[in-house]
């Protein structure tokens, strides 16, 4: 089968942000493609408007996403429709402050991107169930049962590609995830095999503006309709039939 290939997803004018993971692809001889991003930091551009819902956003989020947030989300939405565009068979994709090494090498060349439709090579807020399925020598992969947070690193097939950029069309909620990956399939690395930069000292675009975003105030009706909802309790006893692994 073709190889993926490894996209590094970057704003413009980052250069100097994303030199030190082209230079370690480089160096462990993987080609990659630096593919640009949507720039939402001094506003989210006019042409955008459009392809995002603010009010479904903000209603299933609990509060207002920065444009920063939307314009994540629609990086990585363009890069799922560009897997269709191009008929690739999937991508790797890397967001341009992970960071590297031998495993993720290895998991390259190997191409064991085709073990799942979709694979969390970083991860955080991770609940797996199940044992593991050894990738390579000291990883497994666990079966995600809840979506975990971080859009860092992963792998997407052309079909879960197609999934999630349905899913986001329009854009209602941040880059991890649209959609419900854990019908897809998704699977978590245990360990993680691509690391990034503390999210409190490591330049992170979005941090900053999104810590400040108030949460919508709790009302009596909204609290009667959580302690009501079935997803409510579903979600509540999944937590406690999983492990949490990041």
């Amino acid at each position: 089968m073709k190889s993926w290939p490894v996209f590094v997803l970057s704003l413009p004018g980052e250069e100097v942000r994303r030199a030190p993971l082209l230079q370690a692809l480089a160096g462990m001889g993987v080609s990659y493609e630096v593919f640009p991003g949507i720039d939402g930091r001094t506003g989210l551009p006019d042409r955008w408007h459009g392809e995002i819902d603010r009010i479904s956003a903000s209603r299933e989020i609990g509060r207002d996403l920065t444009d920063g947030e939307f314009a994540c989300a629609l990086s990585h939405r363009e890069i799922y429709r560009q897997i269709g565009i191009r008929a690739l068979p999937g991508a790797v994709v890397l967001e341009d402050d992970a960071i590297v090494g031998a495993q993720f090498a290895f998991f390259i060349e190997h191409k064991l991107y085709e073990r799942a439709a979709l694979m969390m090579l970083d991860h955080s807020h991770a609940r797996v169930a199940g044992s593991a399925s050894e990738l390579m020598p000291g990883v497994g992969m666990r079966r995600l049962t809840l979506p975990s947070c971080l859009t860092t690193a992963y792998s997407i097939s052309a079909d879960a590609a197609q999934t999630l950029l349905k899913a986001a069309s329009p854009v209602r909620s941040p880059a991890d995830w649209p959609g419900d990956i854990v019908a897809l399939g998704a699977v978590a690395m245990a360990p993680r095999i691509v690391d990034h930069p503390d999210p409190m000292t490591g330049g992170s675009h979005l941090n900053a503006v999104r810590s400040q975003m108030p949460r919508h105030r709790g009302s009596l009706e909204r609290a009667r309709q959580r302690w009501t909802s079935g997803a409510h309790w579903r979600r509540w006893f999944i937590k406690r039939c999983s492990t949490r692994i990041s």
